[in-house]
């Protein structure tokens, strides 16, 4: 499949999961409203300068907008247990001990 075409598409995808439309992302973006849709359809590319503040509106990563529907599944798999990793890090060791027990009673069922 075409970079192009994956790009766009999950720049769509995110833009529709905020509920923007593409004239909002534009100015959000700080971008022309007029290469959103080319930039959705796989016509065209975003500016690399543009990249950082389409991600920051979005809020995703930028090489989440270049993962196909086969790879995305699993690096957000990934990354949500990075996200509980990284919680889990600033836990008292009460909290943990409480944690373990429900998750054992959970996995248990």
């Amino acid at each position: 499949m075409d970079i192009r075409k994956i790009f766009g598409s999950n720049v769509k995808k995110y833009r529709l999961k905020k509920g923007y439309t593409q004239e909002k992302l534009a100015e959000l973006a700080e971008i022309s409203d007029k290469v959103i849709s080319p930039i959705e359809t796989g016509r065209s590319f975003i500016k690399l300068e543009d990249m950082p503040k389409l991600c920051e509106v979005l809020d995703v990563e930028p090489f989440q907008l270049f993962l196909t529907n086969e790879t995305s599944g699993e690096i957000s798999d990934d990354l949500r247990r990075e996200r509980v990793l990284t919680r889990l890090k600033t836990c008292k060791r009460e909290e943990l001990d409480l944690l373990c027990d429900i998750l054992t009673k959970f996995i248990e069922r």
